[in-house]
Order: structure tokens, then sequence, then C-alpha cells
């Protein structure tokens, strides 16, 4: 790792979980003055905690999670793992987190041993050429309240052919291990990045700038799902695109996929969550 990860990765310190008895586990929350804990928070700490309950050489390849209560940033989160199953070649665990005695977070995560089988993937190159032209001008001025931990470029909406997608490029801004599954734990985090945006994007709030129309509504996760197909490197330039499926009822869907820069799939994303114009 860099000279500036000499004593920790500071996301890997935050995504850590502490083993208190067997099956049981605690982690921190930050506040991103956002007043609740940000879900990707509880989502990378839920599947980290998952991880150690794994036998070596078996990997997440799918995760499933509902958000029930909105989480409070001034208390550390507990983490019960449930082994539901340690097959041939597949083990599953439900993990529910929990604070003051309440669930606030429950994930159904599958990992499976690597395995020959069949290839396809859908090739597509993404714009690379953003990340360039922004690294040429200098440190990038895109609003990002994870900028101590991650790198963000997004793609400028002319430069996006529909009105109803939102695109970036992340990396961490810190080196990572060359552990898979610390790069899934941190795919996880940053996955609940931009789904529900783009679930604003198709409709006029009458504000030309996304952080204006985001100030209209009310926008919080219900569930999130993550598919994890290929390795990847989350210190490495990934592109992520979540576009809008369907909106109505005061609910919005939107699906991700998450591609390398040669135009690799390495996971995909859906998610449905509260969207509420806000009286």
């Amino acid at each position: 790792m860099s000279t500036s990860n000499a004593e920790q990765n500071r996301l890997l310190k935050f995504l850590s979980c502490e083993a208190l008895d067997l099956n049981l586990f605690r982690g921190q929350s930050k506040d991103f003055n956002t007043g609740q804990v940000y879900g990707g928070q509880v989502l990378g700490q839920a599947i980290k905690a998952a991880y150690q309950t794994i036998d070596e050489g078996r990997h997440i390849h799918s995760a499933h999670a509902y958000f029930l209560l909105r989480g409070d940033v001034n208390a550390p989160i507990i983490y019960e793992v449930d082994r539901s199953l340690d097959g041939g070649s597949f083990s599953s665990r439900r993990v529910v987190a929990i604070q003051h005695g309440r669930q606030i977070f429950h994930l159904s995560a599958s990992f499976q041993k690597q395995e020959e089988g069949l290839e396809y993937s859908e090739t597509w190159v993404p714009p690379f050429d953003v990340v360039e032209e922004a690294l040429a001008n200098g440190p990038s001025k895109d609003i990002n309240f994870q900028a101590g931990y991650l790198d963000v470029c997004y793609v400028p909406n002319e430069r996006i052919e529909r009105n109803d997608t939102t695109q970036y490029w992340f990396k961490t801004k810190d080196s990572l291990p060359d552990d898979l599954a610390l790069h899934h734990t941190v795919l996880a985090y940053i996955s609940d990045m931009g789904p529900l945006q783009a679930t604003i994007q198709p409709h006029d709030l009458n504000a030309p700038k996304l952080e204006d129309r985001k100030r209209q509504v009310l926008l919080a996760t219900i569930d999130h799902a993550v598919w994890f197909h290929r390795p990847f490197r989350a210190d490495d330039w990934l592109f992520y695109e979540c576009r809008a499926q369907s909106t109505g009822n005061g609910r919005g869907l939107a699906y991700g996929r998450i591609y390398a820069q040669d135009g690799t799939l390495v996971a995909s994303t859906s998610q449905e969550g509260l969207l509420r114009l806000r009286r």
C-alpha cells in the first residue's frame, strides 16, 4: 500500500467490524451531515461481517438488502450473522444490523468458490476521456459527500444520451490490498451512490442542477441488491451507470451497471427507494 496508508486505509478502517463473539460483530458509524447513517456503510459492514464467517476461497456473488429504520450516526451498529448454509460450492449468510435493540437492516448474501464456466458479458467501452479531461483540469470540483474516501468524476448531463440516467467514474483515494473480499466490501459501500439520483432525472422539478432537484424530494433506500460478476479493483477507475426504470406511488426503482475501463462488466445493482416530493 502507498505511504498515505502507512497507518491503515481510512475507508477500510471505517468498514471494519470488531468481532464481539461467535457470529456477532460491531461496526462504527460516521456522520456525513445527512442526519442518518449512509446506507452503503451498513451494506459494506454487513458484507464485511459475513465474510469473517466464510471459508477462504469463497467470494460473494450476490447480496440482497432491506433498509428498515434510519440509522443513528451517534451509535455503533451490531451485526448478527446467521450461517444459513455451507454447501459443496456455495455458502449462504443472513446478517441483521441492530441499533438500540431494534433491527435497522437485514442482508441475505451468497458466496461461491471459483469455478470454470461459460463466459459472456455485454461489451461497451465507457467514456474514460471524461476522467482524463477532469484530471487535466486539476482536482475535481464535483460535489461528493464521500470526498474524504473517494475520487468521483460525474459525466456531464449533456454527454449522456438519455434523460433517465446518471453516470460517473469512481475509485478509492487510497490504494487497497490485493484481497478481493475487501474490494467487494468497498464496491458494496459505493454502490448506494447513484441509483436513487437516477430516479429524479426524468422529472422536471424546476431546477437545472441535480443537487438542487434533490432538495425538492425525500430520498431513502428501501432495498438494494448487488451482483458481483468478475474480479476488479476498487482503487482503479470504475464506471457506474444508473438508469431509472419506474417511479410512482412515492417510490423509484433504478438499475445500475459497473464497468472496468476496458468495458468489462464487473457488477450489477438494483435499488428501490422512497421518492416523495417535499411539502
